[in-house]
């Protein structure tokens, strides 16, 4: 298969958490987007009937309904394969041949937003196989784990234990589908980032926005169990103020990713 194994979507914006909700919905029923207080529900067909069901309790209300091609949804952002050190990253629904040396990882985005391929995701793979280069990983937490690529590519390159956390239920969804059909073993649950950090981890990924990298860092958060850093996502503007922050908590940065004058990614080393 060439193309993603996705077609029309069908997306119901509700308000109100439909996550207790959102089961026996029907074949046609492939996920549900969690953003605050808004619950995006994904079909592949129309779902009036199954939607109406969900509306009966008077808990959630229908907001609008978004019909929209894969290819939309995705920003016309095809995935293509990707070799990072000896990890051949391509397509499920497309797997190529790896490179004479490398191992192939199948990657589905299924419906999380973008290809996973954004260049912070690819700064943070890059900073891991460095790391990774100087010896073995130990445990690994991967906070706001998407699709799953950088913790797969933990697994892969032989961490100890991988823990890979999202608050949104479709990223834990997908990054268990990408553990299963990769045949990896992985450590996948939902929650914010912060309600993990009593998880002690020889090496955190965080590619997170600016406003949740200055809450998990900041104090009085003990940060011992942590010595290792790869924290991405920041943009140009709040990448001295990241570096700022981890320096006063005893770290310092390794190495530094840059990509289009704009993203930034650090590597951080704790004593």
């Amino acid at each position: 298969m060439s193309r993603p194994p996705y077609d029309q979507l069908y997306i119901y914006e509700l308000t109100g958490d439909a996550r207790h909700l959102a089961s026996g919905l029907g074949p046609g029923y492939l996920g549900l987007w969690q953003e605050d207080e808004t619950s995006f529900l994904f079909f592949s067909a129309p779902a009036d009937k199954q939607v109406e069901s969900l509306l009966k309790n008077g808990e959630l209300a229908l907001r609008q309904l978004h019909r929209l091609s894969y290819d939309e949804w995705q920003g016309g952002l095809e995935l293509e394969p990707m070799l990072v050190g000896d990890l051949y990253f391509c397509p499920a629904w497309a797997p190529a041949p790896p490179p004479p040396g490398a191992r192939r990882l199948l990657v589905d985005p299924g419906l999380v937003f973008g290809s996973g391929l954004h260049p912070t995701t690819r700064h943070c793979l890059e900073l891991l196989r460095l790391r990774r280069s100087q010896g073995p990983l130990g445990r690994v937490l991967d906070l706001g784990c998407g699709t799953g690529i950088l913790a797969l590519a933990a697994v892969a390159w032989g961490a100890q234990e991988v823990l890979a956390v999202d608050l949104n239920p479709l990223c834990v969804t997908t990054t268990k589908n990408n553990a299963d059909i990769n045949g990896l073993d992985m450590e996948v649950a939902e929650g914010p980032a912060g309600g993990f950090l009593d998880r002690p981890a020889g090496m955190v990924l965080a590619n997170l926005p600016w406003a949740v990298q200055r809450e998990l860092w900041s104090p009085p958060r003990d940060l011992d169990g942590f010595p290792e850093l790869i924290v991405s996502g920041v943009m140009r503007s709040q990448v001295g103020p990241l570096s700022d922050l981890l320096f006063s908590r005893g770290y310092k940065i390794l190495k530094r990713r840059e990509a289009e004058f704009t993203w930034f990614s650090l590597w951080a080393k704790r004593g």
